[in-house]
């Protein structure tokens, strides 16, 4: 299981996101503050990899969290 700290700023207040992957590799699991926020997902199309997501509050930063996992590895 990978695990990451993503940082940000929300409402105006810094926050830090913690990122586990799932155990089959299919996407993430988002935690702010020990509580799940949603999840995320990469999705290949053809014009390269997509991050998506179902949960609202994820869906104005799943592209940023999903490139900023690609880069960290």
């Amino acid at each position: 299981m990978e695990q990451y700290i993503y940082e940000d700023e929300y409402r105006g207040q810094k926050r830090k996101l913690l990122i586990l992957s799932v155990a089959d590799s299919s996407g993430y699991r988002v935690f702010c503050e020990t509580k799940f926020i949603g999840s995320i997902n990469p999705v290949s199309n053809e014009t390269g990899l997509v991050w998506k997501t179902e949960y609202d509050v994820l869906k104005p930063i799943a592209r940023k969290i999903g490139e900023w996992i690609e880069n960290s590895n």
